[in-house]
């Protein structure tokens, strides 16, 4: 038997490798103090996530968010860096008086380095920053070629870096920059080994269920999974497909839900607390995304041992080994994913040797220890650029 479809044995797996100590640049200096910039709080997002983490290495971090935005998202509280004077709500500060607030910030806490991570109220401002601390390193970060990017690129002469998730943004940004060296460092992300893994126990019984769990955005395309699984309705027999998520266009989702023709069929359960709560529920993910950067949930639902079928945008092929954790084809390719789905129903020990697998990817290649490590040394190195160290 193949290393690839021996089963894994999971109670034998060390997935505690997100508290290995990390290897960074940080040990020839003092570990920079980080302030960083967000549009809004969002409970369970990676930028939040990374910079728990930074501060358990070592780090002092302050975040800084600009809008209240949960009527749309769960927010979250932060309420371990309020309790340490580290959180900065200016939702209630007047935009002319942002950037005063920031400098006084940012000498008052001795910042470092000043990370934006899509709080697009402040990119204007980041020239008034730049020009009064020269010697604070300003850092962006772009998951994927829309959203902020050209608030980027209009503002791209403040920044001493850019930090990515794939090599396919690496290369975007070098081909779109009007900088020789626009400083790009590619920082793969990660989840955590720990609390995604694959169910204990599974109903063996019950039909292939096909599942998509995400934001309710237009770019992510839940619409475009509703009509995927409508044009399978009748192709797949004994098919079952659920959605989870909250969002912008949630109401419009369930409401598609509740009209199709497919709805004996498909469940809108909405929004999951602990998202392996629904992975666990899940044979096969679709991703349908219109655009994306290098999504968290093919990681997180490969390490549950759920493969993911995914439309081939922006970072997402560099995830997905086809035939090894999943597939790649676009939501409209109905023929082909009906081939796929009649497969790993008609042959189950075909989808179990493909979800074994996903989970041998998954510790492979997208662990959490890896991305922290990799955060840790961006961040020491872009601070030891400036200071000549490195």
């Amino acid at each position: 038997m193949s290393s690839s479809s021996r089963p894994i044995d999971y109670s034998k797996v060390d997935r505690n490798r997100s508290d290995l100590p990390s290897t960074s640049a940080c040990g020839i200096m003092n570990k920079p103090k980080i302030l960083v910039l967000l549009p809004f709080l969002v409970q369970g997002a990676l930028s939040i996530n990374v910079m728990r983490a930074m501060r358990a290495r070592g780090f002092e971090v302050t975040i800084a968010f600009c809008t209240d935005a949960s009527a749309v998202y769960k927010p979250d509280p932060l309420e371990d860096f309020v309790a340490d004077g580290c959180a900065i709500d200016l939702i209630g500060v007047n935009h002319p008086l942002r950037p005063q607030l920031l400098l006084k910030e940012i000498d008052g806490r001795g910042i470092d380095l000043v990370l934006q991570i899509g709080a697009d109220d402040l990119y204007h401002q980041l020239p008034y920053l730049k020009e009064r601390r020269p010697g604070v390193r300003l850092v962006d970060t772009l998951y994927n070629e829309f959203g902020h990017t050209i608030n980027h690129f209009l503002y791209e002469s403040c920044y001493d870096g850019v930090i990515v998730e794939s090599e396919y943004m690496r290369r975007f940004v070098e081909r779109s920059s009007f900088k020789q060296d626009p400083n790009v460092v590619v920082v793969p992300n990660g989840v955590d080994l720990n609390v995604f893994q694959p169910a204990k126990l599974r109903d063996v019984k019950r039909p292939l269920t096909v599942g998509y769990v995400g934001r309710m955005s237009d770019e992510k395309n839940p619409l475009g999974f509703v009509s995927m699984a409508e044009a399978l309705f009748e192709r797949v027999p004994n098919v079952l497909f659920e959605m989870y998520g909250s969002g912008g266009i949630a109401d419009l989702v369930r409401q598609r839900v509740e009209e199709s023709e497919a709805r004996s069929r498909i469940k809108y359960k909405g929004f999951v607390e602990h998202t392996p709560d629904a992975l666990h529920n899940l044979d096969v993910l679709v991703l349908p995304s219109k655009f994306d950067g290098r999504p968290n949930i093919v990681m997180e639902a490969n390490a549950c041992g759920v493969p993911v079928i995914a439309a081939p945008v922006g970072g997402v092929p560099e995830m997905i080994e086809v035939g090894r954790n999943g597939d790649l084809a676009l939501p409209g390719e109905t023929q082909r994913i009906s081939e796929l789905l009649l497969e790993w129903s008609e042959h189950p020990e075909t989808l179990r040797r493909l979800k074994s697998r996903s989970v041998e990817m998954a510790l492979e290649r997208f662990g959490r220890a890896t991305m922290l490590d990799a955060y840790e040394n961006a961040f020491c190195n872009f601070v030891g650029e400036a200071a000549g160290q490195v």
